[in-house]
């Protein structure tokens, strides 16, 4: 078999009652903190432009929009709940393919489950395997796909869709397989575009591309037996001369990606990059009472390639202020917290902003060790001096919400309340809780869609 039949082979030979005890709840905790944050970007004009576009066209209403009325294609619905998740950079993060798993996996596999009348139990599987072939191809592809300026969420996202919702579509192995191909075709995102709204496109249109090549390949549409390892295919062009096909499939499942090395959860909306520097100010100022006026300068040294993201170092709106490490230190000085409310464009431009701004440096050390991920492994230093000379200072290895300080369930919870609220109010919230807390028993996955609709729209 090729790399492609031998993947699809793996991702259709686990069955939903197989799914580790672990790895069901790791996946049912990520796709709670996924749900909340794809209502929480359903007012961004990200999301707006794009469902005005989706409305527009029509489509055939077999899958929801989270958060709103709007029934459309998997495809569609896959576009939007990504675009949505994903539009305040306050979705999961992998560390093995250095980007956004669950924002892809989940949109495309809800979209099919939801259209073809799946269960609980099938969507939670399938949402596993999407993740399974996301870290592992991660892996495989190795540190220089991402410094090439591939954002990973977008080429390894459609991959993982693919198979999350051709596993859905009951899609026999060499369909599986015809569908990995497919995506290969349809896989792209550069960096560049990071601090604009084409990022979070990035993961919707990763997830509608695995829809369709998954439905395509349903249909009967052709593609390469070797799109991944072959001479033009996917490992050669995205990872020249660095990438591992051969590692990818033996290594699936041993263990898990939703359990080694895990997920990390956002506690801040803004570029995971800048969490670890985050967690030190704002300790450091709580634990010292540090008012931004004391504050003479702020030093933060990260590794060697810590920086890669952080592309703003002035930023002009709150795109671009997700991607900045000068104005998220500058706003957790100033205000004490950084929270969904800290990325308007209004607040990005405070004058008080921009004076902290310019006392803020930032440095890449080679001597913190980093063997894969520098936005993960290695150590975040933060030195601040004061204005009377005297020095506060703090060291963070790994930011609240990564694998190694995991948020509790309450805290999971809480952050789906305060994303949610807002749009379903407190009945529904509450209903959509007790959804999502037995995903797994659930016989068809459109209750759960149903109870993520605002009361005045499900009427």
């Amino acid at each position: 078999m090729t790399v492609s039949e031998e993947l699809a082979a793996w991702a259709l030979g686990l069955r939903p009652e197989s799914v580790p005890d672990e790895v069901g709840t790791r996946a049912r905790d990520a796709i709670l903190d996924t749900v909340g944050v794809i209502l929480a970007g359903v007012g961004e004009p990200v999301t707006r432009m794009v469902g005005e576009l989706v409305a527009e066209d029509g489509c055939r209403p077999v899958a929801s929009q989270l958060g709103t009325a709007l029934r459309t294609s998997p495809e569609q619905a896959a576009l939007l709940n990504g675009v949505s998740g994903h539009a305040l950079d306050f979705d999961d993060v992998s560390r093995s393919m250095e980007g956004h798993p669950s924002v892809v996996a989940l949109p495309a596999a809800l979209a099919v489950a939801e259209a073809v009348g799946a269960s609980g139990a099938q969507l939670l599987a399938a949402y596993v395997v999407g993740v399974e072939v996301m870290g592992k191809l991660g892996r495989a592809l190795g540190a220089r796909h991402y410094q090439a300026g591939w954002h990973a969420t977008a080429t390894v996202g459609a991959v993982g869709a693919a198979v999350a919702a051709g596993r859905l579509l009951g899609l026999d192995r060499e369909g599986l397989g015809r569908a990995v191909a497919i995506a290969v075709s349809e896989a792209g995102g550069s960096r560049q575009n990071f601090g604009t709204m084409t990022k979070p496109f990035h993961a919707g249109h990763a997830a509608r591309c695995g829809v369709h090549a998954a439905r395509l390949a349903a249909r009967g549409l052709t593609a390469s037996r070797t799109a991944l390892e072959g001479r033009y295919g996917y490992f050669a062009l995205f990872a020249p001369g660095f990438g591992r096909p051969e590692a990818l499939v033996a290594s699936l499942g041993r263990p898990f990606e939703l359990v080694d090395p895990g997920l990390s959860v956002k506690r801040y909306p803004c570029c995971f990059a800048t969490h670890r520097a985050l967690d030190a100010v704002l300790d450091l100022r709580r634990e010292h009472g540090l008012e931004p006026d004391r504050v003479e300068r702020v030093r933060v040294t990260v590794p060697v390639g810590g920086l890669a993201p952080l592309i703003y170092d002035r930023p002009r709106n709150g795109l671009e202020g997700k991607f900045s490490l000068h104005y998220v230190v500058s706003a957790a000085l100033l205000d004490g917290e950084v929270g969904l409310d800290a990325f308007t464009d209004e607040k990005v431009r405070r004058p008080a902003i921009a004076a902290l701004e310019e006392r803020v440096e930032v440095d890449e050390d080679p001597a913190i060790a980093v063997a894969h991920n520098p936005m993960e492994e290695g150590e975040v230093r933060v030195r601040i001096v004061l204005r009377d000379g005297s020095v506060r200072a703090g060291v963070v290895r790994h930011p609240r919400g990564s694998p190694a300080r995991r948020l509790t369930r309450a805290e999971l919870v809480a952050k789906f309340r305060d994303c949610a609220s807002g749009l379903l109010g407190p009945e529904r919230v509450e209903r959509a809780l007790a959804c999502l807390d037995r995903l797994d028993r659930l016989d068809r996955v459109d209750e759960l869609t149903a109870a993520l609709r605002p009361a005045v729209m499900a009427a």
